[in-house]
């Protein structure tokens, strides 16, 4: 089920598409969430790209690994889609397309640690359990004040009020 489509307005119609597919994990501990904190005070979900050769379990299991030291998570079925387009950074380009596919997952072992990626590490990502409710009220808060990484803020805040009203 596609939630929500995002497409910066200074994008012009057409233009040379480069696309990427994520993955990412809606791992619930009774009430709890687990999420990754960003220095400003901000959440999103375990999840990145999904490489060449990788399926979508694979791809989120990696990345539940590499950023919150989570092994042993089991994927389970899709629960939403989004879809972005914004400019690309790539001069080869003109539009960065990414479709994210969330899923429910389960399970799920802390072993190590985090093996963050350059920005990731300079947002200082934790993992951390936190209700839906409360996720979505730091990321309003961040939003409104303007300092976080708005792109993926307007998207994990969409699957975070899909989550909230599903949950009530």
């Amino acid at each position: 089920m596609l939630l929500a489509t995002f497409r910066s307005p200074e994008l012009a119609p057409g233009g040379r598409l480069v696309e990427r597919i994520a993955v990412r994990g809606v791992l619930f501990r009774g009430p709890e969430l687990l999420l990754l904190a960003s220095r400003h005070g901000d959440y999103k979900f375990p999840g990145g790209g999904v490489e060449p050769g990788e399926s979508f379990a694979v791809a989120l299991q990696r990345e539940f690994r590499e950023e919150c030291g989570y092994d042993a998570v089991v994927v389970g079925a899709e629960l939403v889609t989004t879809r972005e387009e914004v400019p690309a950074i790539d001069a080869e380009y003109d539009v960065f397309g990414m479709t994210s596919y969330y899923f429910d997952c389960s399970g799920g072992t802390p072993v190590g640690e985090q093996q963050l990626e350059g920005y990731e590490a300079e947002l200082e990502l934790t993992p951390q359990w936190v209700t839906v409710d409360a996720a979505l009220a730091a990321n309003r808060r961040v939003m409104e004040s303007g300092v976080g990484v708005m792109r993926w803020l307007v998207r994990e805040t969409a699957v975070l009020e899909w989550l909230s009203a599903r949950t009530r």
